[in-house]
């Protein structure tokens, strides 16, 4: 099978090692026997898309390979999970490395991307680096086609790598080394900021598996730092990648695209995206909390499940309404500017909670009502202009997902809850195919601009029943299958669900939206 992926991190985890070979692989095993029984951690240790995971496809693989440089924070972060490898595997996850990383002593760019990540894969034979010339004839299929995104602007500096008072990432730092980097190989996109806090731009808080302080947003929007990158990058023809960009951030951005204040504009992207499932208008409704939390806003949103609308209860997936997901304003914006969306694998960012993850009814409550959680900074929180009356004003106990109706989707049996996980990116596209043709955008011009943004390795946590690249032709076909009989069941889209051709789709979903962008970006 042909295969795209627009965001994915091949060759990150092995990149941890003191001595990094790429050629090498993380499994389950890895991680100690109690952490396995007891988390989730094997599921996200484990190598998900490796070169050799990839082969098994005999055919076109394009990969959009993610440059990153992991930020002090994040590294800080990483450093106590060691503790849960097994003795003999704990030098795959290098103490030294993630100190190195925590203290900046390992250069984010020098050493980090270019040195320990890029050169990896120009040296590897098991790498095919894309060009403009490669698109005049058939890719190769016996190697990994692939692409370059830089994720997050930190990754192109050396020194600092985070921000705070007294530390700022240098625009003209940051476009130089781009030109140093494009220089070796194309560049498609580039992320603006990514998990801690950038002078460019505030960022949607996405941490999840550590103490959240470090990562809590203070900014407030697009900065005319990030400005004049912004416009670097669209001078060299480079998109930006909208995703980890704080929803105030990406507002400001379209719409002073919209006010023509950038010139040379390019498309944007958004690489490995999940979608509220709402409008910015009507996103206050679900919110059921809003606190003040260590100087930030804390919100706790309700899962709606569109009940209105469903033809079955329960075994019906929500979305994560948190605002590192698009809202439909923002699909409908990037497919009428010709951009393109990929769709994330992670499952949390797909609208999935786990009855064991942490808190997963929020802070301080008894009830079993599942809900998404996020961190906004107070001056970012107050510019969206959210009124107190909006708060909670469409909440409908009839209407949201509980604890006891996930057990029902989950516990009736693996056939079941294997469904229930893949009718998650089922319901994405339905959701996606309904904002365009709300929005005038028909379902012919809607097709192909979405593509699989996985995020593979980039210490996601996956479904279990697509816990691999090794299982994208088992969801293609459950999509090829079940996503017409999906459409027809819901009250809005079997209205329109006969303008798709779904044998088409597919193909364009898992390969030819993908090629066709890359192509025309070299």
């Amino acid at each position: 099978m042909k295969f795209f992926d627009f965001h994915s991190h091949p060759v990150l985890k092995q990149l941890f090692n003191d001595n990094p070979n790429i050629d090498s692989l993380i499994y389950r095993s890895d991680v100690a026997a109690l952490p396995a029984l007891c988390s989730d951690l094997p599921t996200i240790i484990e190598s998900q898309t490796h070169q050799s995971q990839l082969a098994d496809f005999q055919d076109e693989v394009i990969i959009g390979a993610a440059l990153y440089s992991v930020e002090s924070y994040v590294a800080k972060a990483v450093i106590p999970l060691r503790k849960y490898l097994k003795q003999n595997s704990q030098f795959k996850l290098s103490q030294k490395v993630l100190e190195d990383a925590k203290d900046n002593s390992m250069k984010p760019f020098k050493d980090f991307l270019m040195d320990r990540t890029l050169k990896k894969y120009l040296q590897s034979p098991s790498y095919n680096v894309l060009t403009k010339s490669s698109f005049s004839k058939s890719l190769p299929k016996n190697k990994v086609n692939v692409f370059f995104t830089v994720e997050g602007c930190h990754s192109l500096v050396d020194r600092p790598n985070f921000c705070d008072a007294a530390n700022k990432y240098s625009p003209t730092e940051i476009l130089g080394n781009l030109d140093k980097v494009q220089e070796k190989a194309k560049i498609i996109a580039v992320n603006l900021t990514h998990l801690q806090q950038s002078n460019l731009c505030n960022h949607a808080f996405g941490m999840q598996i550590a103490d959240g302080n470090d990562f809590f947003p203070n900014g407030n929007g697009l900065t005319n730092d990030g400005r004049k990158v912004t416009q670097g990058l669209f001078d060299r023809a480079v998109c930006v990648d909208l995703k980890h960009m704080s929803y105030k951030s990406r507002k400001d951005l379209m719409s002073e695209i919209d006010a023509k204040k950038f010139k040379n504009v390019q498309p944007l992207i958004c690489s490995h995206a999940g979608f509220t499932g709402t409008s910015f208008k009507n996103w206050a409704g679900s919110i059921q909390m809003v606190k003040n939390v260590k100087g930030s806003v804390y919100l706790e949103i309700t899962k709606s499940l569109h009940s209105k609308n469903l033809g079955r209860r329960p075994g019906f997936p929500a979305f994560n309404a948190s605002t590192i997901n698009l809202f439909d304003e923002e699909i409908a914006w990037i497919v009428k500017n010709d951009g393109v969306i990929g769709i994330s694998l992670d499952r949390r960012i797909l609208g999935y909670i786990d009855l064991h993850d942490e808190r997963p009814t929020g802070i301080n409550s008894n009830s079993d009502v599942l809900v998404d959680k996020e961190f906004f900074s107070a001056e970012e929180w107050n510019a969206l202009g959210i009124k107190k009356s909006q708060i909670g004003n469409t909440i409908d106990s009839d209407d949201i997902l509980t604890s006891s109706e996930l057990s029902e989707c989950t516990e009736a049996s693996i056939t079941a809850r294997n469904e229930f996980f893949s009718d998650h990116i089922l319901n994405h596209l339905k959701h996606y195919f309904q904002v365009c043709k709300d929005h005038g955008i028909s379902i012919a011009k809607a097709q192909k601009q979405i593509t699989i943004g996985s995020d593979f390795d980039g210490l996601i946590n996956p479904f279990a029943n697509i816990s691999t690249v090794q299982k994208m032709s088992d969801l293609k076909t459950y999509i090829r299958m079940n996503l017409l009989y999906f459409l027809k069941d819901l009250k809005d889209s079997k209205k329109w669900c006969s303008e798709l051709n779904v044998d088409v789709f597919v193909e364009d979903l898992f390969y030819n939206n993908g090629y066709r962008f890359i192509k025309s970006r070299f």
